[in-house]
């Protein structure tokens, strides 16, 4: 039986969507806030949705799970996924700290890949949420994923994944190299521009 035609695949995606709607109204009532009472917006652009059917299926197929609508709620923990793309290093350590002071949220995880990047070069803060929904007087928790990055992190994530989508599962070391050779120079000008930000910062109050 296919997924979209087991008894709970209706009721599950209501619930995503219902989180989702929840979750953006209270990342932009932060994030607003944030940018009120430091007079300062520290995001480029954000981006939320709800992945594809296929693709889910695709990430359990992958891990060797059957396909199930229990195995999509207990494996896929990004269903949900939000991005949030900031101006500056400092921008991604803040809003992460918002986020995590919010009420409105439970934290189930983080993973700091800026500190600890990815073998394959990858870097952006992740952290799982629990989002809660009020359905029929009972809460209910739906996870979600948030990835905080840069917009250098996010331009070589996005690069990356297009290279690696046209690349056999097995990718030639001389290619691999010059993808991590990439990613340390986005790195590189992350500290770059962070130095400038601070300078200018400090140029601004001192006059």
């Amino acid at each position: 039986m296919k997924i979209e035609e087991q008894k709970d695949f209706p009721e599950v995606m209501l619930k995503y969507h219902f989180a989702k709607m929840r979750l953006e109204t209270e990342l932009e009532i932060l994030l607003k806030e944030y940018e009120f009472n430091n007079h300062y917006n520290p995001v480029e652009h954000t981006k939320i949705r709800i992945k594809s059917l296929d693709s889910a299926i695709k990430k359990l197929e992958r891990r060797n799970y059957e396909i199930t609508i229990d195995n999509l709620v207990r494996h896929i923990h990004d269903m949900i996924g939000v991005r949030i793309i900031c101006s500056f290093l400092s921008d991604v350590y803040d809003i992460v700290g918002i986020i995590k002071s919010s009420k409105q949220f439970l934290i189930k995880g983080e993973s700091d890949y800026i500190q600890n990047p990815k073998d394959s070069g990858y870097t952006s803060y992740h952290l799982n949420l629990l989002v809660p929904i009020h359905l029929e007087e009972k809460t209910e928790y739906v996870e979600a994923e948030i990835q905080i990055r840069t917009v250098a992190m996010d331009c070589w994530a996005s690069l990356d994944h297009k290279l690696r989508y046209k690349l056999p599962d097995q990718i030639p070391s001389e290619l691999e190299h010059s993808m991590l050779d990439c990613a340390l120079e986005m790195k590189n000008m992350d500290k770059k521009m962070q130095h400038l930000y601070e300078t200018v910062k400090r140029f601004q109050k001192n006059n």
